[in-house]
């Protein structure tokens, strides 16, 4: 019994306590329906999860890497535009690891377009946008929340999953968990990615990843072209008999892989 306490992963131990560790946060969370959890492959009964039904029942999140600037849509900065052109303060940036523009002479630079009061909330919302000003009191703006990540991909993985730190579970994950999903033979959180536009910017999987919860919970990514989901079909020039042989290879390595690990993800795929 010691030794295969001593053999089991930080990632297995995790993976197996992901029930215990996700119905502790994600309490203090998201309400959550038991049954629909179950369906989506939560152990039944587990404990700490609310007792009372989801009032969501779906979520579509945009996020815009690399589209336009807060400063430039819902959030003015007077003090921003007082300062235009003028050298950026040193507080901002001493001790930050500032990627590409290490030793160079920064300036701050003020919003491009007006802001206008809208609505009865007279809420800042740019000119660029009009047709969201004429629904500013029927939407929530947050202008609270912050970071200390000034680099782009570590900022990226604080806003999906709250951390820089690579590992943890996305947001996504998060809601598939709590929330569930109607489908059996589905998957429950999809990712639509672009890489379109005049200065795209790639986003790493791990924004949409699983992490410490069971691996049904990350993100499945659609693609635009070719097979909307990847390895649904052979490989050209690979016939179902060769794919049979290397699926079966590969479960056999799997399987001699898992006995000192045992890691119950592997145990699961592989029946």
């Amino acid at each position: 019994m010691d030794s295969f306490y001593n053999e089991i992963s930080r990632r297995t131990f995790l993976g197996r306590s992901a029930a215990g560790v996700g119905a502790a946060a994600l309490a203090s969370m998201l309400p959550a329906s038991l049954t629909a959890a179950d369906e989506i492959g939560n152990p039944a009964g587990v404990s700490g999860l609310p007792h009372f039904p989801a009032t969501a029942k779906r979520v579509i999140f945009l996020y815009m890497s690399g589209g336009p600037s807060h400063l430039e849509l819902f959030d003015p900065k007077p003090a921003l535009a007082r300062m235009h052109l003028q050298p950026m303060p040193d507080s901002f940036t001493r001790g930050q690891p500032i990627a590409q523009l290490q030793n160079a002479e920064l300036k701050c630079f003020a919003p491009q377009f007006h802001f206008r009061r809208a609505g009865q909330s007279g809420q800042d919302i740019s000119e660029l946008l009009p047709n969201i000003s004429r629904v500013a009191d029927d939407i929530a703006i947050v202008r609270s929340m912050h970071t200390d990540q000034i680099n782009h991909d570590p900022a990226h993985t604080v806003m999906n999953t709250g951390t820089q730190i690579s590992g943890r579970p996305s947001m996504g994950a998060w809601i598939t968990y709590g929330l569930g999903s109607e489908c059996d033979n589905l998957p429950g959180f999809i990712v639509l990615s672009s890489l379109a536009g005049r200065n795209p910017q790639p986003i790493s999987g791990r924004q949409w990843a699983a992490g410490f919860l069971p691996g049904r919970y990350q993100g499945v990514q659609f693609y635009s072209t070719g097979d909307a989901v990847q390895y649904v079909r052979n490989p050209p020039g690979v016939s179902r008999e060769q794919q049979r042989q290397s699926i079966d290879t590969i479960r056999e390595l799997n399987l001699i892989r898992n006995e000192p690990s045992r890691n119950p993800e592997v145990r699961r795929h592989l029946g």
